[in-house]
């Protein structure tokens, strides 16, 4: 005896999660036809046809237009099936590595939050931070020291598009350098040296002259409130530290936003983390 297991539209229907009428929109359109049409014009579904419905759904889900399933399924095969599932394949990884990211920012961001609930502005610690693969701008020094901030405002522009459209960012923002013998000496801390970027796991595609690892260690850490370019106070403070504790520093000071313009409208709430190793 044959064996045959049918639904009736509407159990098939209810069951793949659609209604009658996407069934029956899709078996004019030629798209997906039932298993069999009884005399009294009832259209039936066989028990086999669940999975292929699944994977046509998926194919819709992942973008395919309703013509270009069509025409596939007028003129299917399996080596036709595995060309489509291989471009559906590398899609569905691309739409993984964007969520990622995505969600890569996300934590972080909520990190900062977190952070910054806990901080205390003003003083100085000493804080181990692990290291870190870094993104650097071209060097902006010679601009920043002559005061030819358009000049550094384009190379910041040219950093940021480079890290979007590589997409490696941690989800940090961006933050920015000052060589220690521009923050040791007052007055000259606002000589940015480099803009930087903290990437994930991966220097894709980044020329090797603006890859950068901070190292770990020991750092000596300040938080500030106000505007983040507003560092002259943070750095006195440092240079106390420094003096008062005999300390040697490494060749870049670290600024970072906390909080910044994403979660308040007052710029005198931001917060800033500068770091700088102590050797």
């Amino acid at each position: 005896m044959k064996r045959r297991v049918t639904f009736h539209t509407g159990e098939f229907a209810k069951i793949v999660g659609v209604n009658k009428r996407t069934l029956h929109y899709y078996d004019e359109q030629g798209i997906f036809k039932p298993d069999h049409v009884e005399p009294n014009g009832y259209r039936s579904y066989s028990f086999r046809q669940f999975y292929p419905f699944y994977l046509l759904r998926m194919l819709r889900d992942m973008g395919l237009e309703l013509a270009e399933i069509k025409e596939y399924m007028e003129n299917r095969s399996p080596e036709r099936l595995d060309c489509l599932l291989a471009e559906q394949q590398a899609w569905l990884e691309a739409e993984q590595e964007k969520l990622r990211r995505q969600l890569r920012v996300v934590e972080s961001q909520r990190h900062l939050l977190s952070l910054a609930r806990t901080v205390v502005c003003g003083r100085v610690e000493e804080q181990e931070l692990p290291a870190a693969r870094l993104v650097l701008s071209r060097d902006v020094r010679r601009a920043a020291a002559r005061e030819d901030w358009p000049l550094v405002e384009r190379i910041a522009t040219e950093h940021e598009r480079q890290v979007a459209e590589q997409q490696i960012s941690a989800g940090l923002g961006v933050g920015a350098m000052v060589a220690a013998r521009d923050f040791l000496q007052a007055g000259s801390e606002g000589i940015l040296s480099h803009f930087f970027t903290v990437v994930g796991s991966s220097y894709r595609g980044i020329a090797r002259e603006y890859r950068y690892r901070r190292p770990a260690g020991t750092y000596l850490v300040t938080y500030f409130q106000g505007e983040y370019d507003d560092t002259a106070k943070a750095y006195a403070l440092l240079r106390r530290y420094i003096a008062a504790h005999g300390c040697r520093t490494g060749p870049f000071s670290y600024e970072e936003s906390i909080l910044e313009n994403m979660s308040m409208n007052d710029p005198r709430g931001f917060i800033t983390r500068i770091a700088v190793q102590k050797l």
